[in-house]
């Protein structure tokens, strides 16, 4: 089973629609970590080996943050796409994917695609 951290920026109804389908989420908000630093989430998601879903695109940056020691980062780009796309293709991709398949990605998932980076 996929176990993932979702950030404080993702949207309730996503959290929900994920819960339904049968993932384990812990959000930064009951992980009691709101507030704190990028750095910190992005730890945490590590220790806990857990995969990192956020809108935020800082967390793309792999100069910054070690993408290679992580359970896989899943950066969802919402400036085009509306509630509804949203959840369809989160679900839908984390879905078809195994968990080992994620262990040192950056996954950009768009309106109409999906790209995989490994580290």
């Amino acid at each position: 089973m996929l176990k993932i951290l979702a950030d404080e920026c993702i949207h309730q109804d996503l959290i929900e629609a994920l819960e339904k389908t049968g993932f384990d989420i812990l959000t930064v908000d009951k992980a009691n970590l709101k507030g704190v630093s990028d750095d910190f989430i992005f730890d945490f998601a590590v220790k806990n080996k857990r995969i990192l879903l956020t809108f935020d695109r800082e967390f793309g940056d792999f100069f910054r943050f070690n993408i290679r020691n992580s359970a896989g980062v899943v950066i969802v780009l919402i400036s085009r796409m509306q509630k509804r796309e949203i959840i369809r293709n989160t679900i839908t991709f984390f879905k078809n994917i195994y968990k080992d398949d994620l262990e040192r990605k950056l996954v950009i998932i768009g309106r109409t695609r999906v790209r995989i980076r490994s580290f």
